[in-house]
């Protein structure tokens, strides 16, 4: 059978449909074409870059009609970067854009309407810049769209405005010698206005001046760390650190809580949205106060710790032991005294702990979501609500499914935007014992 089209041939389309991956979806001769930042219903001319068998790939070389959802790029690097892919879009459009892709998900369930937030950016309250080199010139700012290349910029539009002002100072005074060496620099900033700087590389000699200017200039940095890595991977973080100065902690804030956040722990990355998720999933559990609860993959203990204000007891597990220090340092400092933290394999809490009475799990993991031996570790203990807490609405619909098997009906998901301006989505799925 003759492929219709070929590479490098131009056509004037019209869209007809998404997918969940910011492409528009058009045919041509009865042949699908996915063409990048194309909207339904607008009319474009696209050039075809990648043919296959059975579809292709385009891209927009002139817009001729555009849709009254889209709206004009302000960031000066929004081509390049791969970042922010729903940037074109306007906010009420990315919302329910991206309801109805995570809808398509979860055919037989509930989906409840997404929350967003009132003003979508600047919101992140962390960055992980990489550094290289080229040409003579230092270059720090975010990866190209499946490349290891760096687009530099002024500011990102996400980031909230105090990493964008410690990203310029470092941009202004960050010299060749300094950057020898270097592979990321990671800034945090608290809800708390604390600061948190992190080199990551080979050595930290070079950069023990711009440390001392750092500290000297922004008077609430109130840590600065050299993380080693010399590693010939992707992994960012290596194994061992100097403290520099201060702690090797930043004081965060949830829900009325302070969190000792150590610069290898999960946290949430827009502060505003997690309360609004964690809120939820509390929401879901409906909890009485007699309840008995497990945190799993607890990090710092920031969602037991708020969970533990309306139930009996929490124990939260987490297998990263700088966490649950942090985490069991947390409870101390807020004085809560129904809340502590275990290092442990999830499978061997989970067996140890199968014959006690436990009446909710609270379950947030990795983006990859959970594997089958982890759904079996959950249901090990019978708990009579399972909350799960997903950053990947694909891997929770295909866990959902693997729970229903063991046993546990999803009632009902709830989608939060957690990451304004981008593919992702928060989840609060909340699941119950089938009777």
């Amino acid at each position: 059978m003759e492929i219709p089209i070929k590479k490098n041939e131009e056509y004037i389309v019209t869209c007809i449909d998404d997918t969940d991956l910011n492409s528009g979806v058009v045919k041509i001769d009865d042949m699908v074409v996915f063409v990048p930042n194309l909207l339904i219903g607008e009319k474009a001319k696209i050039k075809i870059v990648k043919v296959n068998k059975k579809y292709a790939f385009g891209i927009i070389t002139q817009l001729l009609e555009p849709s009254i959802n889209r709206q004009e790029l302000t960031c000066e690097v929004a081509k390049t970067c791969g970042g922010c892919q729903l940037q074109h879009m306007k906010y009420a459009y990315q919302l329910d854009y991206k309801y109805k892709h995570v809808k398509k998900l979860f055919e037989d369930i509930e989906v409840k309407s997404i929350l967003g937030m009132d003003s979508p950016w600047y919101y992140r309250n962390k960055a992980q810049f990489p550094v290289k080199i080229k040409d003579g010139k230092v270059q720090m700012g975010f990866y190209r769209q499946h490349s290891n290349d760096v687009v530099t910029c002024k500011e990102c539009k996400i980031q909230d405005f105090t990493i964008n002002k410690i990203f310029g100072f470092i941009q202004k005074h960050i010299t060749i010698e300094m950057a020898e060496g270097l592979r990321h620099i990671f800034i945090r900033h608290s809800s708390t206005d604390e600061i948190q700087v992190v080199f990551i590389g080979k050595n930290e000699k070079n950069i023990l001046s711009l440390s001392k200017l750092l500290k000297n200039t922004f008077s609430n940095i109130t840590s600065i760390v050299f993380n080693y890595n010399t590693r010939n991977d992707n992994v960012i973080l290596g194994d061992t650190y100097k403290v520099l100065y201060g702690n090797d902690y930043i004081i965060e804030k949830c829900l009325g809580n302070k969190v000792k956040l150590h610069f290898k722990s999960f946290f949430q990355v827009n502060p505003i949205q997690m309360e609004v998720l964690y809120n939820q999933a509390i929401k879901a559990a409906n909890l009485s106060g007699n309840e008995t609860c497990i945190d799993m993959y607890a990090g710092t203990g920031t969602i037991g710790m708020a969970v533990s204000k309306h139930a009996k007891s929490v124990i939260g597990v987490e297998i990263v032991k700088e966490a649950v220090d942090n985490a069991n340092d947390n409870t101390k400092m807020n004085h809560l005294d129904n809340c502590h933290y275990v290092c442990q394999d999830a499978t061997d809490f989970a067996h140890e702990h199968k014959s006690d009475k436990i009446d909710v799990v609270f379950i947030d993991p990795p983006r990859k979501g959970m594997a089958e031996n982890g759904i079996q570790d959950t249901v090990t203990m019978q708990p009579e609500k399972i909350i799960y807490v997903s950053c990947n609405p694909k891997t929770l619909s295909r866990d959902l499914k693997i729970f229903k098997n063991y046993g546990y009906q999803c009632e009902y998901v709830q989608p939060v935007d957690m990451f304004c301006q981008t593919t992702g989505l928060e989840c609060v799925a909340k699941l119950s014992k089938i009777v």
